[in-house]
């Protein structure tokens, strides 16, 4: 199993959009649509290379451009985690002042311990509620793509609806502290890190 990571740093709030490529089959997957534009079409490349779309949790920056994807790759499958249903539903034009921004129903809803199978690679569903109620992470291999729970010398900012600091703090010491120190983690916003790094020297863990 072999998976390479391509990220976007351009969706609205600086958030990352990830387009991941089993490297055995070519298949592709995006995870946290906040972005698309004529290089990640380019990196996609035919339109059934794309399988899944997957979101992290229910804030508008990570799926602004959702239905693009959907709209450009009719065959692809959206997967979003079955306790964020309230966000998802939820109409962001008043708490960001963009233009109206919803999300649209999902293909496939997950809960933990759920695995989606892109070619030859796995992508288990780890609920990391904290951020937001039903947020989750996503792990293949060593490799961890954590939304907005844990950020490199950071956390989730835990004042938005359903957010709670007690609960952030423990998803990320039992769900994601608890994997192996070598994880690459892979947040919604900013750099790369890895488990190890982060227990060592995140100030707010």
């Amino acid at each position: 199993m072999s998976i390479k990571v391509k990220r976007y740093s351009r969706g609205p709030l600086g958030e990352n959009t990830y387009l991941l490529t089993d490297e055995n089959t070519g298949y592709k997957a995006i995870i946290d649509p906040g972005y698309i534009g004529d290089e990640v079409r380019s990196e996609i490349g035919d339109k059934d290379n794309l399988k899944f779309v997957m979101l992290t949790h229910g804030h508008y920056d990570h799926f602004y451009s959702v239905e693009k994807y959907l709209d450009e790759y009719p065959e692809v499958q959206f997967v979003l985690p079955k306790k964020e249903i309230y966000l998802f539903s939820k109409n962001w034009t008043q708490t960001f002042g963009n233009s109206a921004v919803t999300c649209p129903e999902a293909d496939i809803h997950v809960v933990e311990g759920d695995k989606i199978y892109l070619g030859d690679s796995v992508f288990e569903f780890i609920e990391t509620p904290g951020h937001t109620e039903g947020g989750v992470c996503i792990k293949t291999g060593d490799i961890v793509f954590t939304g907005d729970t844990l950020f490199k010398l950071s956390v989730g900012n835990t004042s938005f609806e359903t957010g709670d600091w007690e609960t952030l703090l423990y998803s990320i010491k039992n769900k994601l502290y608890t994997l192996h120190d070598d994880t690459i983690i892979y947040p919604g916003h900013g750099a790369s890190s890895t488990i190890e790094f982060e227990k060592r020297a995140n100030p707010f863990v």
